[in-house]
């Protein structure tokens, strides 16, 4: 049986050196994000890089996230190589420890770091990438920066009174209650066009939309430049919520109840739920890459493997990481359940990481 000190030593090394790689990813996603936002901003004058940077700041950990389970594989591949290169493990078992009381305190400390993800780290993360968005609302004004800042295009259809509207916007926060870049065609009750508006922001509140520097042209094609206008809407937060609003924008915490809100409205709650569980199962996800590099990194040292069976643990754990992808991509459509498909992944890489490790210490 290992000793709680052993125990101790083994997963600290592990810790040290995941957090190690994650800082120094997360330095480098800062820098490249930082880099990119100044070539954009190079023609703005009154723009001060330190707000630059703190916007490229705010943006790295949600990016930060996706490279947890990397993080892990690699920490546990570079962790048990360098104690069997100093033959720490070779005097571990011959003193009688086995290839799973070794790996048990990585795996424990593996899952903790996956829980802490989960409850902690993504909440923060996503309220971090909010905030950024709030600032570069501000500091990226007028079309072509706006642009810059945000790719996706949000589109919202709405009827009232029998006239239908199709909201088009260029970028979206707090939940798709507040829209930049609007554009706006009405049509009226025999199907013609009855207006068009564009406006620079427009912020939901409640029964209408209130757009912010508008232009608004009429059938004759009458433009007029408007400061604000009230546009009348029927539909709920809620249901604006469902549809604009991106799994990975909602933190961990609030994501099941969105599911039940854009449910309750008819919208597919899938993605939510798939998101939900995926980070729910990260813990287990990141154990299994624990086990993962324990097949190529165990025997290192003993059976003079090349540098080929370290580059297969890192395909292999690429290609968990696009199937996992894949499965979960399945179940946001609805053709796997949202469980099975966060949760086959992590179990399926342990099965299949165990038989090996069983193979390779016992024949």
């Amino acid at each position: 049986m290992i000793s709680q000190t052993l125990g101790i030593y083994f997963a600290l090394r592990f810790g040290k050196i995941m957090l190690g790689m994650l800082a120094a990813l997360l330095f480098l996603i800062v820098t490249v994000d930082f880099i990119e936002q100044l070539r954009k901003v190079s023609e703005k004058s009154d723009i001060s890089v330190g707000m630059i940077y703190l916007v490229s700041m705010l943006r790295a950990p949600i990016f930060l996230e996706k490279a947890f389970p990397f993080g892990c594989l690699f920490a546990a591949m570079i962790t048990l190589t360098q104690l069997n290169q100093r033959m720490e493990l070779v005097v571990a078992r011959a003193a009688g420890v086995s290839v799973w009381q070794f790996l048990l305190p990585l795996s424990i400390c593996a899952a903790l770091i996956g829980v802490l993800a989960t409850t902690i780290y993504n909440p923060l993360a996503i309220t971090a990438i909010n905030k950024a968005n709030e600032i570069s609302a501000e500091i990226f004004k007028g079309k072509k920066a706006r642009q810059n800042v945000n790719k996706k295009n949000v589109w919202i259809r709405q009827e009232v009174d029998g006239r239908s509207a199709v909201i088009n916007a260029t970028y979206s926060r707090k939940g798709g209650t507040v829209l930049q870049g609007v554009r706006i065609i009405e049509f009226d009750r025999e199907g013609f066009v009855a207006q068009r508006i564009e406006a620079e922001l427009a912020e939901y509140r409640g029964d209408y939309w209130e757009l912010s520097d508008v232009s608004q042209s009429t059938g004759e094609s009458v433009i007029r430049k408007i400061h604000s206008l009230k546009f009348r809407t029927n539909l709920s937060a809620d249901s604006i919520l469902g549809s604009v609003s991106d799994p990975e924008t909602i933190n961990f915490w609030d994501l099941r109840s969105t599911a039940a809100k854009v449910r309750n409205f008819g919208i597919n709650p899938g993605p939510y739920l798939v998101r939900y569980h995926s980070l729910t199962a990260l813990p287990l996800f990141l154990v299994s890459m624990v086990l993962i590099a324990a097949t190529v990194s165990l025997r290192f040292v003993r059976f003079g493997q090349s540098g080929r069976m370290i580059l297969g643990g890192i395909l292999s754990g690429f290609v968990l990481y696009i199937v996992s992808n894949l499965v979960i991509s399945l179940g946001s459509n609805g053709v796997v359940p949202p469980i099975a498909a966060a949760w086959a992944p992590s179990v399926v890489a342990i099965l299949f990481g165990m038989s090996i490790l069983l193979h390779q210490e016992d024949g």
